[in-house]
């Protein structure tokens, strides 16, 4: 009887199976469930363990303030979920801030809620080498590369920041291995779902516009891979071309009719900036490309919100390991080295080494055009996903080296890339919540001297004035300097008067009672308070965290 209502199909058949249910279950199911069965899926679920785990912890505390930036795009978050959502804000691309929106009309706006969503878009970003490393069939190498990822400082630092750059590699990512999915026979709707995400990225962060640039090689590599002729392979393109186009049109359409939301004419950030003369940009050009070479290994990014300022953006080990991916991606894997089967990917290595190769090219060039700041590690955060993968095909190829010259089996190398990832994410640990964050340059470097003095502001008791002097030095966001934006951010709560160079007669007070607070000291500004408040008394607040150079007063 029980034979009676088995399925034994492919065993039956000659093709190893074994029994499963019958009544139609779909064999995609069935080979899922039999996937999270195997060892990789919990090696997988380790690695995110710790990714989880080094971007969530302490999310609040560390770091000690948010930076300007952040507090610009959270200030816009909450005017969207106050139901004014945009596709493009002052300086900033919308989606980000729209996404915080959600989290905040869920949670609440707070320090958690303006990073959890970053620090979630980090572990994503984790599975999403996995994924792309199985489309090529190289799923041991994309769980490898999961993990080293999952423990990179500079990855973590970006998750726990704030800082919208985050979902750039995430959607990159995750957009590439639909992409690869789909043009190997896996279903349409993976190019639609993959070029929708791929044209999401013109709606976060301006590096994605470089991000098309890496398709071209991979996407010839993939036809020639193919053999059933270009038609076919240029229909799947072109699926995943006109969704990407569908979902970045808004976008695009926005910069044809506001171009200075492209070359930012007030800001000098690129040589393609106005105010770069252009017998300048070669020595610009030359300068930026020995640091973007050196990033990765001897010398990265200098600011102390990106980086431990000056270190390597990889560790030594997870830079070696990037170097042996690099020679070994245009290697064709032995048999039988595979995670999840004993066939060669189809095809060789052709069209992976083509797609990372592309990559690592076409998201290092933010870096490469910038005129300050480099190496940096936002502009240049694109490449996260190809270093990751690259990495894990070094840390593949080392075990596989090591293996049978130890008699290691395979469950051996699994403990060993495990043991590998957990030992690095415990230097990262010690990195990031130890040396980095009590190093006395990081809070600063995230303005927590205006979060310090915002703070003394809002839990002063009334009934009181608050006043905010906006004679910071800062690009202009809605008319004031951007400093005044972590004052604003942090008193979202209380009222709070901005005030610019034609608002003096505000502080005139009649005798009320008020705290004053200037972005940056300045004797003039004290000198207008007198004489506009003659004979009241006018104290400098003294309190944890309060920086001389952005002071507080007490008046009255």
């Amino acid at each position: 009887m029980a034979d009676a209502i088995q399925y034994r199909g492919p065993a039956a058949e000659g093709k190893g199976a074994g029994p499963r249910q019958a009544f139609g279950v779909p064999d995609g199911i069935i080979r899922r469930m039999d996937r999270l069965r195997g060892p990789l899926p919990l090696l997988l679920l380790l690695f995110l363990i710790v990714a989880a785990l080094l971007r969530f912890h302490d999310l609040s505390g560390l770091p000690a303030a948010h930076y300007r930036d952040v507090a610009t795009t959270a200030n816009d978050a909450l005017r969207s979920a106050a139901g004014h959502p945009r596709l493009h804000y002052t300086y900033d691309e919308g989606l980000y801030s729209n996404l915080m929106a959600v989290v905040f009309l869920l949670l609440g706006a707070s320090d958690w809620t303006v990073r959890a969503q970053g620090a979630l878009l980090g572990v994503l970003t984790c599975w999403g080498v996995y994924r792309l490393g199985r489309a090529f069939g190289r799923e041991r190498a994309g769980l490898f590369g999961a993990g080293l990822l999952a423990v990179s400082f500079w990855h973590v630092l970006l998750s726990r920041s704030g800082f919208r750059a985050v979902l750039l590699p995430c959607l990159l990512v995750h957009a590439v291995a639909l992409l690869v999915e789909g043009l190997r026979g896996r279903g349409s709707w993976r190019l639609l779902l993959g070029g929708a995400l791929f044209g999401l990225g013109v709606h976060v962060y301006p590096s994605a516009r470089f991000s098309p640039f890496f398709l071209p090689a991979y996407a010839l590599a993939e036809v020639r891979r193919t053999g059933e002729g270009r038609r076919p392979a240029l229909v799947k393109l072109a699926i995943f071309a006109a969704a990407a186009f569908a979902i970045a049109a808004p976008m695009l359409q926005h910069y044809l009719n506001h171009p200075e939301h492209i070359n930012y004419p007030h800001r000098v950030l690129s040589v393609f900036s106005p105010a770069v003369k252009s017998e300048e940009v070669p020595a610009y050009l030359a300068r930026n490309l020995r640091a973007t070479l050196l990033m990765f290994h001897v010398a990265g990014d200098e600011n102390w919100r990106h980086n431990l300022s000056g270190a390597p953006m990889l560790d030594p080990m997870a830079g070696a390991l990037f170097l042996i991916g690099l020679i070994l991606v245009w290697k064709r894997p032995a048999a039988g080295r595979e995670g999840g089967g004993d066939a060669r990917p189809a095809g060789g290595s052709g069209p992976m080494a083509a797609l990372l190769a592309g990559w690592l090219v076409a998201m290092l060039l933010p870096n490469l055009l910038s005129v300050e700041g480099v190496p940096h590690g936002l502009r240049s955060c694109g490449v996260l996903p190809a270093v990751a993968l690259l990495g894990g095909i070094g840390l593949e190829g080392a075990l596989g080296f090591l293996a049978p010259r130890l008699r290691l089996d395979d469950r051996s190398v699994r403990a060993a890339a495990a043991t590998v990832v957990v030992l690095l994410g415990g230097w990262t640990a010690f990195r990031y919540f130890v040396v980095w964050g009590n190093d006395p340059r990081v809070a600063p470097a995230h303005d927590s001297a205006f979060r310090a003095a915002a703070r003394v502001l809002r839990d002063a008791p009334d009934p009181l004035d608050r006043l905010l002097v906006a004679n910071g030095s800062g690009y202009p966001v809605y008319g004031h300097p951007a400093e005044a934006q972590v004052y604003l951010f942090e008193m979202r709560g209380r009222p709070l008067a901005l005030l610019g160079p034609r608002d003096a007669s505000r502080l005139v007070l009649n005798g009320r009672p008020a705290l004053v607070a200037l972005i940056e000291k300045d004797d003039r500004v004290l000198d207008i308070l007198r004489q506009l408040n003659p004979g009241a008394p006018i104290v400098e607040v003294q309190a944890a965290g309060l920086s001389p150079g952005s002071p507080v007063y007490r008046i009255n």
